[in-house]
């Protein structure tokens, strides 16, 4: 498990650096901006595949779980996911969605690991999610202090259009996951 601390730390850690713009600032002045870019995503990279590969690892130890919930709650995490899709699509296809989000990947990923931490109770999912969860809500505070210095509200062509597009593939990408591709990718299948 140590290798998916690790990775989630670097992971992490190095997503918390646009939360201090003067940091950033300092770093792109020193080594310009295409350096920094570079940098940074070699770190994010680094830091995800070692999460990745540690997670994989870690489920193989075969950890006591920190706590074991219903079967039940399988059926209100699915619920939970679907949203998660969409706002995903939102953030890329702009329209009402990320207006009212102001920004939906990090909706999307609290929803995301609050659903996983509802069912999974071993000590690397606890990690994993608990993690993403923490960031996405230091996320969301650090984008509200922001907002409130830049108070312009962006406007969105053909809001109602994106909005039902990102619906519709998010709806399809979703039905996909549950069918087979969270098996393909995670190698759990969610419908047994």
């Amino acid at each position: 498990m140590t290798l998916l601390l690790a990775g989630l730390f670097i992971f992490l850690g190095i997503h918390f650096v646009p939360s201090f713009p003067g940091f950033r600032d300092s770093v792109v002045q020193r080594i310009g901006l295409n350096p920094y870019r570079a940098i940074y995503s070699l770190i994010v990279l680094t830091g995800l595949f070692s999460m990745i590969y540690g997670f994989v690892l870690a489920r193989e130890e075969d950890l006591f779980p920190l706590y074991v919930t219903p079967f039940w709650l399988r059926h209100l995490a699915m619920t939970l996911l679907l949203p998660v899709f969409i706002l995903v699509f939102a953030k890329f296809i702009r329209g009402n969605i990320a207006k009212w989000t102001k920004d939906p990947v990090i909706l999307a990923v609290k929803i995301w690991a609050i659903s996983h931490l509802l069912v999974n109770g071993e000590p690397y999912s606890v990690a994993l999610f608990g993690g993403f969860l923490v960031w996405a809500i230091w996320a969301r505070i650090s984008l509200k202090k922001f907002n409130r210095k830049n108070t312009a509200v962006e406007e969105f062509p053909h809001a109602l259009r994106n909005d039902i597009i990102s619906v519709v593939l998010g709806m399809l990408l979703y039905g996909l996951f549950v069918w087979k591709l969270h098996a393909l990718l995670i190698g759990m299948p969610i419908l047994t």
